[in-house]
């Protein structure tokens, strides 16, 4: 009974999903993520991809009955696995509209999450994302956008194993503060019925953040999906403190 709790600790819904993706220097990458986790390639490739969603219909166990604010999430994120070969995610930041849920993930998951000025709109060229950072957290920005028609489908299916690689993600990854391990969670979804979509560009300095370059050119591959049900593990920390097996 506690454990199934505990797996269905958290649930959501993402909307309006952007997704740019990138191939990088392996090497480079590496040294980004911690020394637990080891890069997942495709077909010798490391990725980094910048991804904008809207959250909205957030619920927390046990208080499921308190509503929360719909908010906005930008992020850049790498495709890792650990030693016993569990795939997922290393968020190396995600930029939030809501300031509650930036306290909540850093102190529940490890999540680097940061406090900043999201907006999402139609407007123009399609969908856009923009985010900039508190000035005391680096004032870093991004902006993402793509010629997608509002609430359309009509791009190329996302069905190749590059495009499964890139989205079909169900864990990911977090430090927390004084812990000298990595620690995961598991998100659960139906798969992605995203699209790929032609013409999509990004500027910003989210990898700088990281002593990265930024890209020099469009993103290799992008991703517009209008979103899905979400459900979330408890931190693993939970599992433990309970007695209960880690999650799987």
């Amino acid at each position: 009974m506690i454990q199934a709790g505990l797996k269905s600790f958290m649930s959501q819904n993402w909307e309006d999903l952007l997704l740019l993706h990138w191939p990088v220097c392996p090497e480079g990458m590496r040294a980004t993520i911690p020394s637990d986790l080891i890069l997942d390639l495709h077909e010798g490739e490391a990725w980094a991809s910048v991804v904008g969603f809207r959250l909205t219909n957030l619920r927390i166990s046990p208080f499921r009955f308190l509503s929360w604010n719909d908010f906005l999430e930008v992020n850049l994120r790498t495709y890792v696995r650990d030693k016993g070969g569990r795939k997922g995610v290393w968020f190396h930041s995600l930029d939030s509209s809501d300031l509650p849920a930036v306290f909540g993930a850093r102190a529940l998951y490890g999540l680097s999450y940061f406090f900043s000025k999201v907006t999402f709109d139609w407007e123009g060229r399609g969908i856009h994302y923009r985010s900039r950072r508190k000035p005391l957290q680096g004032g870093h920005t991004a902006h993402l956008q793509a010629p997608v028609h509002r609430g359309g489908d009509e791009g190329q299916p996302a069905d190749s194993s590059l495009d499964r690689f890139l989205l079909e993600r169900y864990r990911f990854w977090a430090r927390r503060t004084l812990c000298d391990e990595s620690s995961s969670a598991v998100v659960a979804h139906r798969p992605y019925d995203a699209f790929r979509v032609e013409g999509a560009c990004y500027r910003g300095s989210l990898f700088k953040a990281w002593g990265m370059s930024e890209p020099a050119s469009a993103p290799a591959v992008a991703h517009y999906c209008k979103g899905f049900p979400v459900s979330a593990y408890a931190p693993s920390w939970s599992f433990s403190m309970l007695g209960q097996a880690n999650q799987r």
